[in-house]
C-alpha cells in the first residue's frame, strides 16, 4: 500500500492551516466551473496531460487555488466538459485504490486517505463502500495510464520552505538534512519541492516555484510524506 500521506506525527497535535483570501471566496467545486457539455475537440493535448496535473494537485492532499485554475485550463485546453473530468477523476480514484490494495490489505488510514481524495474530486461519497472491497485480478482492462498518486520526492532532491511553520525552520530542515534531503533557501530550477505554511500563497518564492512548475505543498506533506 502506498500510505505516504498518513498522519506521523502525534495524533494529538492538530495545527489549523491558514487560508489565503482567495481560497475563501472560491467557493464550490472546482468542476462546477466547467461547461455541463462542450463540443467536440481535436487538439495536441491529450487526456494524460489532466492525469498529469490532477496528480500533482493531490500530492499534498489539498487542491489550492493555483492547482484548482491549472485543472481548469488543462481540462479547457483538452476540451473536457464537466462529465468528461468526472470520468477521468472515477478512474484516478480507482487506480488509487488498486495501489492502496496492491498488498491486500486496506487499512483504515487507507480508508479515510481515500474517503478525503473522493471529496476533493468531487465524487459521490458512497464510493468508499465499493473501495473497500477486494479487486478481483483481471487480465481484460488495461488503465490509461500506471496507478496514480504515487508521485514521489527523490531522496537529495532540494527542497524549499516559505512562510511560519508550527516548528522552527532550523529544525525542519536538520530534519530533512537528516532524512536524506538537501534543504535550500531560495527557488531555482534544479529545486524539486517547495512546503508553503499556506498552499494558497501568493509569495514570491511561491509564484517562482509555479512558473518553474515545482509543487507546493502545505507543511503536512513533511509530517505525513517526507518526514514520516
Amino acid at each position: 500500500s502506498t500510505g505516504r500521506w498518513f498522519d506521523s506525527t502525534p495524533r494529538s497535535r492538530v495545527v489549523p492551516v491558514k487560508r489565503s483570501q482567495y481560497r475563501a471566496e472560491s467557493a464550490g467545486h472546482f468542476l462546477e466551473k466547467l461547461a455541463t457539455r462542450l463540443p467536440e475537440f481535436s487538439g495536441t493535448a491529450t487526456e494524460e496531460n489532466y492525469l498529469a496535473v490532477l496528480d500533482l494537485a493531490l500530492m499534498d492532499r489539498y487542491v489550492s487555488a493555483h492547482e484548482e485554475a491549472q485543472l481548469l485550463q488543462a481540462a479547457t485546453e483538452i476540451g473536457l466538459d464537466k462529465h468528461q473530468a468526472l470520468r477521468l477523476h472515477e478512474l484516478y480514484f480507482q487506480q488509487l485504490v488498486a495501489t492502496a490494495w496492491s498488498d491486500g490489505v486496506l487499512t483504515e488510514d487507507e480508508i479515510a486517505d481515500l474517503a478525503k481524495v473522493i471529496g476533493l474530486l468531487g465524487l459521490p461519497p458512497q464510493l468508499i463502500e465499493v473501495a473497500k472491497v477486494a479487486p478481483v485480478a483481471s487480465e481484460d482492462h488495461e488503465p490509461i495510464r500506471e496507478p496514480q498518486g504515487n508521485h514521489q520526492i527523490d531522496l537529495g532532491a532540494m527542497v524549499v520552505l516559505t512562510g511560519d511553520m508550527t516548528r522552527p525552520r532550523s529544525e525542519i530542515e536538520a530534519q530533512l538534512a537528516s532524512a536524506g534531503f538537501a534543504p535550500h533557501r531560495a527557488i531555482t530550477k534544479k529545486v524539486a519541492l517547495l512546503v508553503a505554511a499556506d498552499p494558497d500563497s501568493l509569495s514570491g518564492k511561491a509564484k517562482k516555484a509555479r512558473d518553474y512548475c515545482i509543487p507546493v505543498v502545505g507543511e503536512d506533506y513533511l509530517w505525513n510524506t517526507l518526514l514520516r
